[in-house]
Formats: structure tokens, C-alpha cells, sequence
């Protein structure tokens, strides 16, 4: 499995389990942030993550995510909050 494969299927997991992160939070090191900041930029361009702006540390499921994950609807409230 590639880096970007690795970076969709933790951040999905991540979205499933708690509604929103920060790049921290992911199974990355320092030398994979690049990949990782790119596939997250890329996810929220296809609006499944979403953030308040371009400069926010917080990344939050987007339209994709809550139409197609299987994530609670308390969990999308405080994802949106």
C-alpha cells in the first residue's frame, strides 16, 4: 500500500472514530507530513474533509464524509461545532 493509500484509509478511520483531527493525531512521522498535508488538501478539494480555513490546524469530515461514512450524527454535530 502507497503512503497516500496508508494517509486516506487513517484519516477516514480517524473522521469514523471522532469527527475531526489535526495532523498530530495521524500515525505519521515528520519525513511523511509532506504526503500527508498534500492527500489532505486533496481530500478536502473532493469535500470529504473540510476546514474553517486555509491556515486551521483542525481538519473536519466534509459533505463526502457524512454522506457516505458510517459516522454518528453526534459526532457530525461536534465535527461541525
Amino acid at each position: 500500500m502507497t503512503l497516500r493509500d496508508q494517509v486516506w484509509d487513517a484519516v477516514l478511520k480517524q473522521i469514523i472514530t471522532t469527527g475531526q483531527f489535526k495532523i498530530s493525531d495521524l500515525p505519521f512521522d515528520e519525513g511523511q507530513r509532506h504526503t500527508v498535508r498534500r492527500v489532505l488538501r486533496k481530500m478536502e478539494q473532493m469535500d470529504w474533509l473540510s476546514r474553517e480555513n486555509d491556515r486551521a490546524a483542525t481538519w473536519r469530515m466534509g459533505e463526502q464524509a457524512e454522506l457516505h461514512l458510517n459516522v454518528s450524527p453526534d459526532k457530525i454535530k461536534a465535527a461541525q461545532a
